[in-house]
């Protein structure tokens, strides 16, 4: 069953829209992507201000969650419109979002050169259309919608288009919901690929920048390991592969630590350090999915012990 995940990751498809534009427009809107000027910049806006025409007030405000000025060849710029929903929205105010975004944008704009698209999270697969009417006056919008629990994650893990590696993470995201060790095993994950793939910098900022929102990297239960390896922003397989047998070594020197100790007798004084320093290796192991009883052999610890710990 997917969890319903957090607002705060909501930001983090914002600004990987924004920071990763064009790898974006060629994900979403390939047809635009083929007419795009390449030696322009592409221009992403987070949170515009969409006035209702003839509107001065704030009231008549709408906030828009990206919008992107896209280049094209022949000197034109076209505007798209994105709305990024990761919470729970009814689908037909998630629909009239799109299309009052869109007329609003429209009439700001050259006519013609205006399109949008819309990544969805929630439960519905039919939020793509809206439409209204009023005394034999109907107005429509379809609009591309990108419905992220609908993808097969198999089939986003096997594409090394560098937006698909945002998908993925946010479908993981779905999965994991606020579980600490999913959260921590999918962070990891995403940020192996990345390093695997060879992406340029600009494409690994942005992707593990949305790695470290959308999984809640700073947030509790998250190993400080990891949470290094994500404040270098970017990291080759070799770094993670260094980073990994570095943890391993830690964890074996403090083993065979124990043990000696064990062996000789604990000195007087340092009893109460040592089985402090067993129960952080003993919540390490946890955090792993280790047995109960490797975690026994390794720490020294009670069985009871580690299933309190278990429990917290």
């Amino acid at each position: 069953m997917i969890k319903r995940p957090h607002k705060w990751r909501d930001t983090a498809w914002k600004q990987a829209i924004v920071d990763g534009a064009i790898d974006a427009i060629g994900y979403f809107m390939p047809d635009l992507a083929s007419d795009m000027d390449m030696s322009r910049e592409v221009i992403g806006i987070m949170g515009m201000e969409l006035p209702r025409a003839g509107s001065d007030s704030d009231k008549g405000m709408l906030v828009s969650d990206v919008f992107l000025n896209v280049p094209v060849v022949g000197g034109e710029d076209w505007s798209v419109v994105c709305i990024a929903e990761q919470q729970d929205e009814h689908e037909e105010n998630f629909a009239m979002r799109i299309f009052d975004s869109w007329v609003r944008l429209r009439a700001q704009r050259p006519a013609g050169r205006t399109t949008g698209f819309a990544i969805y999270t929630g439960d519905s697969k039919n939020v793509n259309f809206y439409s209204e009417s009023c005394y034999g006056l109907k107005a429509s919008l379809e609009f591309r919608t990108f419905h992220v629990p609908s993808y097969n994650t198999e089939e986003l893990r096997e594409d090394k288009r560098p937006f698909a590696r945002v998908m993925y993470a946010s479908r993981l995201s779905l999965e994991s919901g606020d579980d600490a060790f999913l959260r921590e095993k999918y962070a990891w994950e995403i940020l192996n690929m990345t390093g695997e793939q060879g992406y340029d910098e600009r494409q690994k900022k942005y992707i593990l920048e949305f790695a470290d929102r959308i999984f809640w990297v700073k947030g509790p239960g998250i190993s400080d390991n990891l949470k290094e390896a994500y404040n270098m922003q970017t990291i080759s397989l070799e770094e993670y592969s260094r980073k990994i047998s570095e943890e391993a070594a830690r964890m074996e020197g403090l083993e065979e630590g124990m043990e000696k100790g064990m062996e000789k007798g604990m000195e007087k004084g340092k009893e109460e350090g040592v089985e402090e320093k067993a129960f952080e290796v003993a919540r390490k192991m946890l955090a792993r999915n280790m047995s109960v009883s490797d975690i026994v052999d390794i720490t020294g610890l009670d069985e009871n012990d580690i299933l309190a710990l278990r429990l917290k």
